[in-house]
């Protein structure tokens, strides 16, 4: 493939954030969630693809901040979750490989701070709140160190 060939699912981002910028939600939702299918397309054939994997978890945050936009902050917080219960999927499960849990445990950390973030704006239920609290310790204890 060329560089000027832009992936199906790049187009469809784009158009998403052209239209979330003109305040087209409605449209921007429908992009983005057609970006997210095809990017779990492309993905469940190239697991391995970390640049599939980052534009995915930017989609759903891309969604998240639509639905916080639209005032569904409880959907919007869904749309934080379902990357970072993915992430802590991947980082756990071993039939993947080990640089595909590593890229997942780096990620968790890039997933866990705008569900934290968000916590602090829209409270969390108690519950909720220490298992995030509890995950960011995890998390920052269980980073790798590069060398």
């Amino acid at each position: 493939m060329h560089w000027w060939v832009m992936e199906v699912w790049q187009s469809l981002l784009l158009k998403g954030n052209d239209s979330f910028n003109k305040l087209s939600l409605p449209l921007a939702e429908e992009y983005y969630h057609q970006a997210i299918e095809c990017l779990e397309h492309e993905w469940h054939a190239d697991i391995e693809n970390s640049n599939l994997l980052m534009a995915w978890i930017s989609v759903f945050h891309n969604l998240a901040v639509l639905y916080e936009e639209l005032g569904q902050p409880k959907i919007a917080f869904r749309y934080l979750q379902i990357p970072h219960q993915r992430m802590t999927e991947l980082s756990q499960q071993s039939q993947y490989s080990d640089d595909l849990k590593f890229v997942a445990l780096r990620t968790l950390k890039i997933t866990l701070m705008p569900l934290l973030a968000f916590s602090k704006k829209y409270p969390a239920c108690d519950g909720c709140l220490s298992s995030l609290k509890k995950m960011e310790i995890t998390v920052n204890a269980s980073q790798p160190v590069m060398h």
